[in-house]
């Protein structure tokens, strides 16, 4: 996508939907903000798990921003750098005392 290229939606019938939903309301809907949410939720669904683990090593790197990396990964962000703690802290235990039967 070109750096300047604007994303936008022009079904006629998603237009017409959502100034009926508009009218319902008597505060109206944000079109904008239902745009973005679901803009993030379906980029999201087209990464695969090999892939947010990538975006989360140049997070951690430093390639991308923690906004950035927000959008792309949402709460697998933390989930990883959970999981990550989780090793490490695994990774640090004695076993040397433990037993297998």
């Amino acid at each position: 996508m070109a750096e300047k290229e604007k994303i936008q939606f022009r079904g006629k019938a998603d237009r017409e939907a959502s100034e009926i939903v508009d009218r319902m309301r008597p505060e109206g809907i944000n079109i904008s903000e239902i745009a973005q949410q679901g803009f993030r939720e379906k980029l999201r669904e087209t990464l695969s798990d090999e892939e947010k683990i990538m975006l989360h090593q140049r997070y951690n790197e430093g390639e991308i921003s923690e906004e950035v990396a927000e959008v792309l990964i949402g709460d697998a962000l933390r989930e990883i750098e959970r999981e990550q703690d989780a090793f490490k802290m695994a990774s640090k235990l004695d076993t040397r005392d433990v037993f297998q039967g």
